[in-house]
């Protein structure tokens, strides 16, 4: 089966998704890279919607992955095409290299995010029932956030949806490990409402937290690559990194200060007061202590 001939024609449809297609004669210079790139989509949706997809007739589905498909191919063959340029005597600078890599991984990831939010809408009855059946619709109904637009209304991601995805295994990692009991704890307070809303919040900024130490910056919605434009255009990767880790470390001591601040609600809605004197008046006591 050939990956790339599926969703392309011929070299010029290709390229109306991706530019910079060179020293390739046909599609099928193209396959081994293609494949590189589908497995990567694939992990993302899944094998079984991949191929739903491919089989409809959506056409902004389809668009959306040719688009994904085109610039993932593309930045797994630029390895291969700067060492056939440097055969034939034509130089090849890094941050050349660098600066189109980047564009490649970014027109992905913009395509991805394109993708996910045109399936979950689509009309497509078999998209959706290998949608339904993925790993990641599983994961759905373990989490409190169900949504990007959830998500976004807590802490911005800018209504990223191949963000919220690709986090939603984190999610559940968070909630495993710490707050999926404080949720519990909560379920029966006068305080519930407003108990949840901060453990909500808490629970995405630790998401955005371990993202920031285990994604790849491309992969964070817009908001928070901003924060780090200078280092970008510079090209100081290190100091890029440097500061995706500062900012983890700060969301962190946000996440403890509120966990903190909710221990002490769940103590105050559901212990006595004694550190005040009137903890110990009783109705039918003859004398009352006042505070």
């Amino acid at each position: 089966m050939s990956y790339i001939s599926e969703l392309f024609k011929n070299l010029n449809e290709l390229t109306r998704y991706a530019p910079g297609v060179d020293g390739v004669s046909s599609l099928s210079d193209l396959e081994a890279s293609a494949r590189s790139a589908r497995k990567r989509v694939a992990a993302v949706i899944t094998a079984a919607v991949y191929d739903a997809v491919v089989a409809s007739a959506d056409e902004d589905l389809l668009d959306a992955l040719r688009m994904a498909m085109a610039n993932m191919t593309l930045q797994v063959q630029m390895t291969f095409d700067s060492i056939n340029r440097r055969k034939n005597g034509t130089d090849v600078y890094k941050y050349e290299l660098d600066g189109m890599r980047r564009s490649y991984m970014e027109n992905y990831y913009n395509a991805m995010d394109t993708l996910i939010s045109t399936m979950l809408d689509s009309d497509a009855a078999a998209v959706k029932e290998a949608w339904e059946g993925s790993r990641y619709a599983t994961l759905l109904g373990g989490c409190p956030i169900k949504s990007a637009g959830e998500f976004d209304s807590i802490y911005n991601i800018d209504n990223s949806c191949l963000f919220f995805f690709r986090t939603l295994p984190i999610q559940k990692e968070v909630m495993d490990s710490r707050l999926g009991a404080y949720f519990s704890k909560v379920a029966g307070l006068d305080e519930k409402e407003r108990l949840d809303s901060m453990l909500r919040l808490a629970l995405a900024k630790k998401v955005v937290a371990i993202a920031l130490r285990r994604f790849d910056i491309l992969e964070c919605p817009a908001t928070i690559r901003n924060l780090f434009d200078e280092s970008r255009v510079s090209g100081q990767r290190k100091d890029e990194r440097e500061g995706a880790v500062s900012l983890a470390n700060l969301l962190d001591g946000e996440v403890e200060s509120l966990i903190s601040d909710i221990d002490v609600l769940i103590s105050a809605d559901s212990n006595i007061d004694i550190s005040s004197m009137s903890a110990y008046n009783r109705p039918e006591d003859n004398i009352i202590m006042m505070p």
